[in-house]
C-alpha cells in the first residue's frame, strides 16, 4: 500500500489548526474538493477515520490526534533538511519559528532582532507568544523550531540551553512605605496582598511560591491578563506585584505611578533558556542563536 504523502499530512494539520475545510483550503491555497480528496486518500492509506465532520466544521478523532502529532514532527523534520547545509556552512539563515513567553519576548527580542538581521541577513525569524507549557508542547509537535522560555520542565526529548538569570523585582505604588528600602526582603511581604497573572504562566507559579514562603496573600480574584494590566492595578493601590527585570527596565521606569525595588529572596530569579527538540539538524544554528540572545541580554542587564 502506498505511503501517505507530505501534502496529505499538511492537509490534516491545516484542518486540525483551523477546524474548517474552507479556512484550511485557503491556508493551503487549494480548492475544498482537492483538500477533501487529500484527507480521503490519507484515511484510506492509513485505514482509519481521522476526522469527524459536522455543520460546525471538522475535528480530529482520537486516532486523528495521534496522527496529527506525528505529522507535525514529520513536516518539521522535512522543513529542516535544507538547514543541514546551512549549519555545516556556519551560516545562520532560512526560517526559524520561535515561540516566546509573553512575559519575556516583548522586552528582550526587540533588542536582539536588529543584531540578528545585521549579522545574518538571510535569516527569517517568526516569533509567536505562548505559555511555558504550550511552548514545550509546541516544540515536540513541530509548531515551533525553538522557544525562549523560563524555568522549563522539559523532558528527555528536549534540549535545554540556559542563557541567563533574570532577577524578579517588586512593583510598588509610589506612596508605598516599602519604598523606603532600597532592597525589600521577602519577610516584608508578610500579610501584604500580591497581584499575579492568571494561572498558566510560569511567572505566576514563582510568585505563588514567593508568597507562600513570605506569608503574603495572593489575590486570586484579581488576576491580570498581562504585565501591563498588573502594573496598572499596582498603580491604583490594589496590591503589590512581582515583575521580571527586563519588563521593569522597559516599562516601569517610565511609569510615575509604580516604582520597582529589588527583592531579596532566593526565589526572586528565573533562569531563561532556549529549548528545541533533541536531534534537530539545526542544533548548531540554535546554539548560535542562543549565544547571541544571551550576550545581548547580559549587555542590557549590565547597563543597570
Amino acid at each position: 500500500m502506498a505511503q501517505p504523502t507530505l501534502k496529505q499530512l499538511a492537509a490534516l494539520i491545516a484542518i486540525a489548526d483551523t477546524g474548517m475545510f474552507r479556512t484550511a483550503s485557503e491556508k493551503l491555497n487549494v480548492s475544498q474538493p482537492a483538500l477533501s480528496e487529500q484527507i480521503t486518500q490519507l484515511e484510506y492509506r492509513l485505514g482509519a477515520r481521522l476526522l469527524e465532520r459536522d455543520r460546525r466544521g471538522a475535528r480530529l478523532t482520537p486516532v486523528g490526534e495521534l496522527i496529527a502529532a506525528r505529522a507535525r514532527r514529520i513536516l518539521a523534520d522535512v522543513s529542516e533538511l535544507d538547514a543541514v547545509v546551512r549549519s555545516s556552512a556556519e551560516n545562520l539563515g532560512g526560517l526559524i519559528r520561535m515561540g516566546g513567553l509573553p512575559t519575556l519576548g516583548p522586552y528582550l527580542m526587540p533588542y536582539v532582532v536588529p543584531v540578528l538581521h545585521a549579522r545574518f541577513p538571510g535569516l527569517r525569524l517568526y516569533v509567536r507568544e505562548a505559555s511555558g507549557h504550550a511552548l514545550e508542547e509546541g516544540i515536540q509537535s513541530g509548531q515551533f523550531d525553538v522557544a525562549l522560555t523560563a524555568q522549563p520542565t522539559a523532558g528527555g526529548r528536549t534540549r535545554v540551553m540556559p542563557l541567563f538569570d533574570e532577577a524578579l523585582m517588586l512593583g510598588l505604588a509610589h506612596e508605598d512605605d516599602l519604598l523606603q528600602q532600597e532592597r525589600v526582603g521577602a519577610a516584608a511581604l508578610k500579610g501584604r496582598d500580591i497581584l499575579t497573572l492568571e494561572d498558566g504562566h510560569r511567572l505566576t507559579e514563582q510568585v505563588k511560591e514567593i508568597a507562600r514562603q513570605s506569608g503574603a496573600n495572593i489575590l486570586e480574584d484579581y488576576q491580570g491578563t498581562s504585565l501591563d494590566g498588573l502594573r496598572q492595578m499596582v498603580g491604583m493601590g490594589m496590591g503589590v506585584a512581582i515583575f521580571p527585570h527586563l519588563y521593569e527596565r522597559s516599562e516601569i521606569r517610565n511609569d510615575r505611578a509604580v516604582i520597582a525595588r529589588p527583592l531579596k529572596s532566593a526565589e526572586a530569579v528565573r533562569q531563561v533558556c532556549l529549548i528545541w527538540r533533541k536531534g534537530s539538524p539545526r542544533e548548531k544554528d540554535f546554539e548560535t542563536l542562543g549565544t547571541l540572545i544571551a550576550a545581548r541580554a547580559e549587555e542590557l542587564l549590565a547597563e543597570d
